[in-house]
């Protein structure tokens, strides 16, 4: 049976399946943070792991809490696993175990700090792909220059990718951000070294010519790597390969502009004094760039809403990934996806049979 896509008064009630286990400061991090997603923003969360570490973490926290339960799942995916290796030896590894109530409607969605290509593999074993759906892709939340935000897909689900994932990664994100997001006409650019319809390799000109035709994708031609966080587009199309490199990148640069922050202001006490009538606007310029405020990143394309968190979240970016897996499910986006893949399917189907 698929998890629920209509009715958005049942996920009010349903909880979101929370793997407990999963990333750098399990189980801790995510105990806290299903805690405080209970209490700050009250939605239920349904812990999945080794229950006898869980349930001491909430003892410990001051539970147990209404709208906080906890499913057994003895055993874990570890970081440094083979991913589809680990999913199919350990059958009650809490990823596969939170997918699997997320499939049988216990759950309205599920979220996981672990192993992310363990998330794809259970996902796509357990939940299955939506009609029409080639390959599920990974979406990445950047802040822009304005304060905007811009969605990266596909951020490493699809490292080989064809010509026909990028023209469906461009409608899985319209949906998503049109759905979830609130952006009416979501503008959709294609990553390339270059403007110009000419440029990029063989993988990008193909899809290019495809997005120029496409009825349901707002495209706005080639976007370059620099203009990511212009705000230019709301979501930026590309292979896995190249998303995960851009993301890591990104990462990267941010820790650099920040360690060098940190190490200019506190080198000579008069620059301290110097930054203290500034420092808060520093903290708001640091939050815009900390991936801990988008939380985490949507699967798009499997049958449920799956969220992956990074890997060294703490309680903040898991609660706020619960958040947007939550917010997902209530706005229908499993619904949402399977009728904007159906019509854009029968309109491929239409063209085939009456070309011009």
């Amino acid at each position: 049976m698929g998890p629920p896509t209509r009715g958005s008064d049942l996920q009010l009630v349903t909880p979101v399946a929370l793997d407990a286990m999963g990333g750098d400061h399990a189980p801790r991090e995510p105990v806290e943070a299903a805690v405080r997603a209970v209490r700050e923003l009250n939605i239920p969360v349904a812990l999945v792991g080794r229950q006898s570490e869980i349930d001491a973490l909430i003892r410990a926290l001051g539970g147990p809490f209404d709208r906080l339960s906890v499913i057994d799942a003895p055993e874990v995916v570890g970081m440094g696993d083979h991913a589809v290796a680990a999913v199919r030896r350990k059958p009650s590894n809490s990823i596969s175990v939170a997918m699997e109530a997320v499939r049988d409607g216990t759950a309205c969605a599920a979220v996981s700090a672990g192993h992310s290509g363990a998330v794809v593999a259970a996902a796509l074993f357990t939940l299955g792909r939506l009609p029409h759906v080639e390959r599920p892709a990974i979406g990445v939340v950047f802040p822009t220059f304005s304060g905007g935000r811009v969605l990266l897909i596909d951020a490493g689900a699809v490292v080989d990718a064809r010509t026909s994932h990028l023209v469906q990664f461009a409608t899985l994100a319209t949906i998503y951000l049109r759905h979830v997001v609130g952006v009416e006409h979501p503008r959709v650019g294609l990553l390339s070294n270059g403007e110009e319809p000419g440029k990029g390799n063989s993988l990008v000109r193909d899809t290019f010519a495809r997005l120029s035709v496409a009825r349901d994708v707002n495209f706005i031609g080639n976007v370059e790597g620099n203009a990511i966080a212009s705000g230019t587009a709301d979501a930026v199309v590309c292979d896995g390969f190249t998303g995960n490199v851009v993301l890591k990148t990104a990462e990267g640069v941010v820790g650099l502009v920040q360690a060098g922050l940190r190490a200019e202001l506190s080198a000579r006490w008069y620059r301290k004094v110097l930054a203290a009538p500034i420092r808060g606007s520093l903290r708001r310029a640091a939050r815009r760039l900390d991936y801990r405020e988008y939380g985490g990143a949507p699967l798009l394309g499997v049958r449920g809403v799956v969220v992956i968190a990074h890997g060294r979240s703490d309680s903040t970016a898991i609660r706020n990934a619960i958040a947007g897996a939550y917010l997902a499910a209530r706005s229908d986006l499993i619904g949402a996806l399977g009728r904007g893949l159906e019509a854009g399917h029968a309109e491929e189907a239409d063209q085939a049979d009456h070309p011009q």
